[in-house]
């Protein structure tokens, strides 16, 4: 039996797997922290409606969101996953979600192999891969073909997520859905076909202001690193995606490495290698935008902290220059 966990005032917090226990629906939908899951699940509603249990999770808390749901039953109830790729060993969770009833379906556009490929695809109902769409684009070409608003949801979303920058609106949604506590109300929003209205507009106003003081922070302590590709290594303090374009323009290079104070990274290159280097730090993404870890100790969290010191560049350059 699952215990609730107890709160310091004496009352008691549902567990992650007392939700999904005590779900009323028959969809689980887990899915990445960004637009691009945010989009993913507002099409999700838009088929499957609001009563959908939604589990966002970063790429490292995947497998950990992942083993609560195999961990209950799952009675014939479907488990959607969008907007997350393989990792190594992702499988047996997978087989154990399987084991506990629950019908798996995937949709994702990030990079898999043919091997990768075939160590999920007798777990699950659907595995659909597909590098040319976002996820939410993914997601809308199966569940609605033909709802106008689904497909203009997963145009804009796509258009940030894809760095296509051909519509303003979708960088606003990205900036504001880079703060965690907005991705439940940008998902409303694009339930409703709301992109932008006067609400998003403000916390992204509000936001912008912190974005350029953070992206200044970073370009000012950039070291450059001049080889096969020129790469610009800094201390990341949020919005990587825009300080990695900013960067780029400022300082011409191919590759942008943003690192915050816990070891994690950002990484974002102009040759589609970004997913391969990061697959060698434990972590993945798409060929021109990933992330991964360098698992820092203690001392190099303050190293970087106090000193803007960035360990693990030299590993980080040799793994790019040796593909």
């Amino acid at each position: 039996m699952v215990k609730s966990a107890n709160t310091k005032n004496g009352t008691n917090k549902q567990t992650l797997q007392e939700k999904i226990v005590g779900r009323t629906t028959n969809i689980v939908h887990l899915t990445h922290n960004d637009l691009d899951a945010a989009g993913s699940d507002a099409v999700c509603r838009m088929e499957f409606g609001s009563e959908i249990l939604t589990l966002f999770s970063s790429v490292g808390r995947f497998g950990w969101f992942l083993a609560q749901v195999a961990g209950c039953n799952g009675k014939g109830d479907t488990l959607i996953i969008s907007d997350l790729g393989y990792q190594n060993g992702i499988e047996d969770q997978i087989r154990k979600a399987h084991a506990a009833g629950w019908i798996i379906q995937w949709y994702d556009h990030h990079k898999w192999t043919e091997a990768e490929q075939k160590r999920i695809l007798p777990f699950v109902q659907t595995l659909i891969v597909d590098t040319t769409k976002c996820a939410t684009g993914v997601v809308a070409s199966v569940f609605a073909k033909d709802n106008p608003d689904a497909r203009e949801v997963a145009r804009v979303v796509c258009d940030y997520d894809l760095w296509k920058h051909q519509d303003p609106r979708s960088a606003k949604l990205g900036i504001v859905t880079s703060k965690q506590e907005n991705l439940r109300l940008i998902r409303d929003k694009l339930v409703q076909g709301i992109i932008i209205d006067e609400e998003v507009s403000r916390i992204f106003e509000k936001i912008e202001h912190d974005k350029n003081k953070c992206m200044k922070k970073s370009i000012r302590a950039a070291k450059i690193f001049r080889g096969k590709y020129t790469i610009a290594v800094m201390p990341a303090y949020g919005y990587p995606s825009e300080t990695s374009a900013e960067a780029r323009r400022q300082l011409k290079t191919d590759i942008e490495l943003l690192v915050f104070d816990n070891g994690k990274f950002s990484l974002r290159s102009v040759p589609e290698i970004s997913h391969l280097i990061a697959k060698q730090f434990g972590g993945g993404g798409h060929p021109n935008a990933s992330g991964g870890s360098f698992n820092y100790t203690w001392k190099e969290k303050w190293m970087l902290k106090l000193f803007k010191k960035v360990s693990g560049t030299k590993p980080f350059i040799a793994a790019a220059e040796n593909l």
